[in-house]
């Protein structure tokens, strides 16, 4: 798994996000019009035979102001390696590559271990104090997603995947953050690289699965009917176990665009999945249903338990 690109691409799209999450305090005096993400040359000179570049670095420039500052994001996946003393490099080289002061913030997403980390780096002798280099540590494992439920936020969507989640709790926390994604109704482009991270962070078994489906009949009408594009783009193995992956862009944009055909395609898929094979007889009865009647038919059968109760729905709607 590539963390550090699944990590740039959320961040990318949701820096914003991360930093009212996080860090409200800078965007008080940033300019959210003047972000631009810096594209970084590897060097070598922090640690030898090492091809390395900074994870994040985004240029801005202060409110009301015509100078500029960065913001230094350095994302670390594992505890081993890593050291404030490196932090402190990637700071003074960015510092004398760009001649503009620096905010540098850690971002540890490693499972274990939850000790805290250091946010500093000292260099002191007896009797004086040399250097005190101070960055911002946000450490995801050592906080608890509950605490993020209601955030409404694009950055705590995605990230809460990565809180200390137990393996027990992942359908319920994925089900969160669909949850949370189908409320701030973002644009295609913005929760696409958070689906994907949820993906990545929160994979669930054949039967965490089937709980992640009864937490989503707990959602109200309108969240459970908007809630089937975002399942349609999460499911990698296809709702035929791996043979809809390349055909997902295709439906979905069916379905947003309100054509009847693409309507009805998704709809025969997602009964497949939960129900199994369909007849064709069943497709036929299906086939003749208004793009109204699809509409309900994609709310209605997450409360479906098999294709008997399908019938019944097809009966009761005239088809």
């Amino acid at each position: 798994m590539d963390h550090d690109q699944l990590f740039k691409e959320l961040l990318r799209v949701c820096f914003v996000d991360f930093l009212e999450l996080f860090l409200p305090e800078v965007l008080e005096y940033l300019d959210v019009n003047s972000i631009e993400f810096i594209e970084q040359e590897s060097f070598s000179e922090i640690v030898k035979d090492e091809r390395r570049s900074v994870d994040l670095l985004v240029k801005a420039r202060f409110k009301g102001q015509m100078t500029y500052f960065l913001i230094h994001v350095e994302v670390q996946a594992q505890r081993q390696g890593w050291s404030s003393k490196r932090m402190f490099f990637y700071f003074a080289t960015q510092t004398y590559k760009h001649e503009l002061p620096v905010y540098p913030i850690a971002l540890f997403s490693w499972d274990s271990p939850r000790d805290a980390e250091a946010d500093q780096y000292v260099v002191e002798f007896p009797g004086r104090r040399v250097l005190e280099f101070n960055f911002v540590v946000i450490q995801l494992n050592r906080l608890n997603w509950r605490d993020y439920l209601n955030a409404d936020n694009a950055a705590a969507s995605a990230l809460m995947a990565k809180m200390g989640v137990k393996p027990a709790e992942r359908p319920k926390v994925r089900a969160a953050c669909l949850r949370m994604l189908i409320r701030l109704k973002l644009p295609r482009a913005k929760w696409r690289p958070i689906t994907k991270f949820i993906d990545a962070y929160l994979p669930l078994t054949e039967a965490q699965e089937k709980e992640f489906d009864n937490e989503i009949r707990r959602f109200e009408p309108r969240e459970r009917r908007n809630a089937v594009e975002y399942i349609t783009s999460w499911e990698r193995k296809g709702f035929e176990k791996g043979k809809l992956e390349g055909k997902l862009e295709g439906e979905l944009k069916g379905k947003l665009e309100g054509k009847l055909e693409g309507k009805l395609e998704i709809a025969l898929k997602l009964l497949s999945r939960r129900l199994g094979e369909l007849s064709a007889t069943m497709r036929k009865r299906i086939g003749k249903l208004s793009a109204a009647q699809l509409d309900g038919l994609a709310e209605a059968l997450l409360d479906f338990h098999n294709k008997a109760d399908l019938s019944q729905w097809l009966k009761q709607n005239g088809a």
